[in-house]
């Protein structure tokens, strides 16, 4: 039997995979991979059937990636900038302003991201999603190994910080005093920026209730209203 031609494009199958509705991820998966066994691409098969539907907040990741591309490289690229910043700090070559301006950049990126998401996503994204969904942009754009499934928008499960992972494995070098002090202000900084993102993360989050809480109060008034007319109308008849 002649071999079956194969997917033409798996990559751009995954990235359309990735890119479809929720509601419709498994059937495309199963869909896909059927046709690679049908291709006699067996291993390429397997690992698509085993590929999980996102969960919300990573869809919503997803969704950006798409929709907000280079905003998501600016986030990249601020991560990327953030840890270079740390590690000249730990290697003696920065100090602790360096790695505040760093992470001011990520900050900045981050919020873009997350307002896009409330504000031109549809649907939107509120609520305390967006306060996962911003954890979920640092701490993938912060892992290398995740960065670029985010980049493509394939996030299939919310992601989380794991400290200073992005330094992980440098050797301290000996420093003088003064370097010392300067690489526990980097520390003290970061802890600082971890604090204010918290905050702001919570604001956010209360300012997305409180719009829905408005929304139902608006609806819940016109409805009374609404009753109201009715009523009038009723008893003008009668």
């Amino acid at each position: 039997m002649a071999r079956l031609a194969s997917v033409p494009d798996l990559e751009q199958e995954l990235d359309r995979l990735y890119g479809a509705p929720p509601e419709a991820f498994v059937t495309e998966r199963d869909a896909l991979a059927a046709r690679l066994r049908q291709a006699h691409q067996g291993e390429a098969a397997a690992a698509v059937a085993r590929m999980k539907k996102p969960v919300a907040v990573a869809w919503a990741a997803n969704r950006l990636a798409r929709a907000e591309p280079a905003a998501v490289k600016a986030l990249l690229a601020a991560e990327e900038r953030l840890r270079t910043a740390q590690k000249r700090a730990l290697a003696g070559r920065g100090g602790p302003a360096d790695v505040a301006k760093a992470q001011a950049a990520e900050r900045e990126a981050v919020n873009e991201l997350v307002a896009a998401a409330h504000s031109r996503l549809d649907p939107p994204v509120t609520g305390t999603a967006l306060d996962r969904l911003g954890q979920t942009l640092r701490a993938a754009a912060a892992d290398a190994s995740v960065a670029e499934l985010l980049a493509r928008g394939r996030l299939t499960n919310e992601v989380h910080a794991a400290g200073f992972a992005a330094v992980d494995g440098l050797e301290a070098r000996p420093r003088r005093t003064r370097r010392t002090d300067e690489v526990a202000g980097a520390a003290r900084a970061r802890l600082k920026a971890l604090r204010e993102e918290a905050v702001a993360a919570a604001e956010r989050a209360a300012v997305a209730l409180r719009a829905e809480a408005d929304s139902a109060h608006e609806a819940a008034r016109r409805a009374a209203d609404d009753v109201a007319a009715a009523e009038g109308a009723l008893r003008g008849r009668s």
